[in-house]
């Protein structure tokens, strides 16, 4: 898996009210919508949200161009507006792990899954009344709705990329924040190019390991003469 695009999204002030001004912000949600949906209408992509973007307004803006969503919502940190409170309220006493409530409007569904606490999903991607399982090495299988084991195994692609890649992005520490995003940036570049490189013909001739190709391509793109050992 390499990332293809970065999105950056300014927003003025700071603060535990920076994000709420952010969120409540109808426009961000067309902008993403707009920046994700451009030339895919029609195909029936499913996009995977985090909590700081998944809404009904943006879903609907997606159902709209024909693609899916399944997201994770946090009252705290999600817009709900037009989500039932109901659902959105943590219950007087815990279900039992695995238990889910589930409330549908039309194709979407807001489903709410019991694991150690409560997580909350939107989708109008997976119906509601299909079945999945969680695998957890103590807990072994937990059930769930179908939707959320779809997320569950969705979020392991990207931990996995951070995982393997964390220690190899640039450590600097700037002041200013394109500064930051600049170094992010070109640490995924490498990232990017590693993995196609593993892809290509050249990594059966010589094989490169994540650290000797960071090397070795820094030094050919500075002109300097490659000085690594040959294997």
């Amino acid at each position: 898996m390499f990332l293809l695009k970065i999105y950056v999204h300014l927003k003025e002030g700071g603060g535990p009210d920076g994000l709420d001004a952010l969120k409540n912000k109808p426009q961000l949600h067309g902008m993403v919508a707009r920046s994700l949906c451009r030339n895919a209408a029609g195909r029936n992509y499913i996009i995977f949200t985090g909590p700081s973007i998944t809404s009904l307004t943006l879903f609907e803006e997606f159902e709209k161009q024909g693609i899916y969503c399944c997201g994770l919502l946090s009252p705290r940190k999600s817009d709900c507006t037009g989500l039932p409170p109901s659902m959105l309220s943590d219950p007087a006493s815990p279900p039992a792990r695995g238990q889910h409530q589930i409330r549908t409007k039309g194709s979407m569904s807001l489903i709410c899954w019991y694991n150690k606490g409560p997580f909350r999903f939107l989708t109008n991607a997976y119906s509601p009344v299909q079945q999945g399982a969680i695998i957890r090495r103590r807990a072994g299988q937990i059930p769930c709705p179908l939707a959320v084991e779809a997320f569950a195994a969705h979020l392991s692609y990207i931990c996995k990329y951070d995982d393997k890649y964390s220690k190899y992005f640039i450590s600097h520490k700037p002041n200013k924040t394109w500064q930051q995003v600049f170094w992010f940036a070109v640490s995924i570049a490498v990232n990017n190019a590693y993995i196609l490189y593993k892809m290509s013909d050249a990594y059966h001739v010589k094989r490169y390991s994540r650290a000797q190709f960071g090397d070795r391509l820094v030094r050919e793109l500075l002109g300097l003469e490659d000085t690594s050992p040959a294997h």
